[in-house]
């Protein structure tokens, strides 16, 4: 709330107190169910001798993107002219991206190659545009497991090792942990 828009002006030819204009907003959007804003409530304000259009309410970009609004300018011999003046909210990273499950868990079959998936981790991100796009990395490096920042299949960057055989012993199951960080692209957003 309070933050300035852009401030509007309108020029008159006129001089004196005939050629002071006086700033009015006409037709706004009030809050509706749905867009975030208190119900009722107009979103915007004009200064009647600036002309500075300041918001009212914090607006959100996943539930508003855009508004209307028709805003007048009079002059004192009641001469009047009037202008739409359209208002896009920006978008800001306000979620983290969550992912689907608290753990993912994979096996790793015998025989499996180098470059092979052996699953794929998922997360969300309840922002819209390049915020809500999702990248992932593996908090420690791995020798034996990489993962696709995009995709976040974790696959193998070695050969497994073949279980028991002719001449082999067999072997217990290893179980390996991974930790993947999930953020969002965007130098300032959130992880």
């Amino acid at each position: 709330p309070g933050t300035l828009v852009t401030t509007l002006r309108a020029v008159d030819a006129d001089s004196g107190v005939f050629g002071e204009l006086r700033y009015a907003v006409l037709e706004q959007p009030a809050g509706e169910p749905g867009t975030g804003m208190a119900e009722g409530r107009e979103a915007f304000t004009v200064n009647s001798s600036s002309g500075e259009l300041r918001s009212r309410l914090t607006f959100d970009y996943e539930r508003a993107k855009a508004f209307q609004l028709l805003v007048r300018a009079t002059d004192a011999g009641n001469a009047s002219a009037t202008v739409t003046v359209r208002v896009l909210v920006t978008g800001e990273d306000e979620y983290d991206p969550v992912f689907l499950s608290p753990s993912f868990n994979f096996e790793v079959p015998e025989g499996a190659r180098k470059g092979q998936s052996i699953g794929r981790v998922l997360a969300t991100d309840e922002d819209e545009g390049a915020d809500g796009v999702v990248l992932y990395s593996l908090a420690k490096p791995s020798p034996y497991f990489a993962i696709n920042q995009t995709t976040g299949a974790v696959y193998l960057r070695v050969d497994s090792q073949p279980q028991a055989g002719a001449g082999r012993a067999k072997r217990e199951p290893r179980e390996m942990s991974l930790e993947v960080q999930a953020r969002s692209p965007l130098p300032a957003s959130r992880s």
